[in-house]
């Protein structure tokens, strides 16, 4: 499957990621040892991308990787002083919790930053193998990216170069998904309190051959979840087009896990902002899946008569603007 933002390869089959991820960033009986750098206090001299580079698997140590970027930013004239943790946020392309620093191979690595031009943003691509591609943070690093409400103006970063997509592995009780994400249109998160409550519902068996509406589903997480735990029908709307092409594309990666495959999907549609629902995708197998670009409080004719509405807003928003509409279409509503 190509890679919708670059074209490459960076896209692969869910199974794949899972049977590969417990060793990817794992390092070989030949790789350096841990660097033991100090990630707040000023890192002395430059290094290119040989330093650190291990003759066996040709991994290096994040941290060496992001010691390379900034040594580019000193030449430039950027953070002269700076230590390794002022670089930026590094994001690994396939995102696991790891009990050891990861080691990594090209194009491993996703880097939002603060202090880069376009111009250098090109040249960290270039001359650091890890990085595959720099994004440009606006705003504040706690400003959610994606919109608000469909009355709210989208906050997004800048990828300036490269490619932002990466994966995040979701691990449950009842299965594992891989769901991809551009990070420069969609939130970064990590929050295992939601699949916790999640795992609630499944261990009290009220997803099994439910209706569930993920009423905001982002890159559609939750609600793909609720297809592996048992769901007969799962409706994902979220009003941010940018997510629901996330969501699609989870589903074609995910198809054989969740034991569905696309039969409808809308390719052409354009908008950006959604109020009225439009359906954009439609998915059959196990289960049904929808997937629905729109307003949630005005889901009700594509959505009503459903046993659970999960509701999982970002953290600035109040969920409870929702209710009386989530009440229409579902017995029962889950804050996620």
């Amino acid at each position: 499957m190509k890679c919708p933002t670059c074209n490459g390869d960076c896209i692969l089959p869910a199974q794949k990621v899972l049977d590969d991820i417990l060793s990817m960033y794992m390092a070989c009986g030949l790789c350096p040892r841990d660097p033991m750098l100090v990630k707040n206090a000023p890192i002395p001299g430059k290094i290119d991308k040989n330093f650190g580079l291990c003759i066996n698997c040709k991994k290096r140590h994040l941290d060496i990787v992001i010691w390379n970027v900034l040594s580019i930013l000193k030449e430039k004239g950027f953070l002269q002083d700076a230590a390794l943790r002022e670089v930026g946020t590094p994001l690994i392309s396939f995102g696991y919790q790891i009990p050891y620093p990861p080691r990594l191979n090209e194009k491993n690595l996703v880097l939002i930053m603060d202090s880069v031009t376009k111009d250098i943003a090109i040249e960290i691509v270039e001359k650091v193998p890890e990085v595959k591609g720099v994004i440009k943070r606006k705003g504040l690093q706690s400003q959610s990216i994606g919109i608000l409400d469909t009355n709210s103006s989208p906050h997004t970063y800048e990828l300036l170069s490269g490619c932002d997509m990466r994966c995040d592995v979701i691990s449950s009780l009842f299965g594992e998904l891989c769901i991809y994400k551009n990070q420069s249109l969609i939130h970064i998160e990590f929050n295992n309190t939601k699949i916790t409550k999640m795992e609630e519902l499944y261990l009290k068996g009220e997803l099994e051959n439910a209706i569930v509406v993920d009423g905001f589903c982002g890159p559609g997480t939750l609600g793909l979840l609720c297809v592996i735990a048992g769901a007969k029908k799962v409706i994902l709307n979220d009003a941010w087009l940018p997510a629901l092409k996330n969501t699609i594309l989870n589903i074609k990666v995910n198809s054989s896990i969740l034991g569905i495959k696309i039969n409808f999907e809308n390719a052409d549609y354009d908008k950006l902002i959604a109020d009225e629902p439009v359906l954009l995708a439609r998915a059959q197998g196990k289960s049904e899946v929808f997937v629905y670009h729109g307003d949630i409080r005005k889901l009700d004719t594509a959505a009503k008569g459903s046993d659970i509405c999960l509701i999982d807003t970002f953290p600035s928003v109040n969920p409870a603007r929702f209710m009386a509409a989530c009440k229409d279409i579902a017995g029962k509503i889950i804050i996620i």
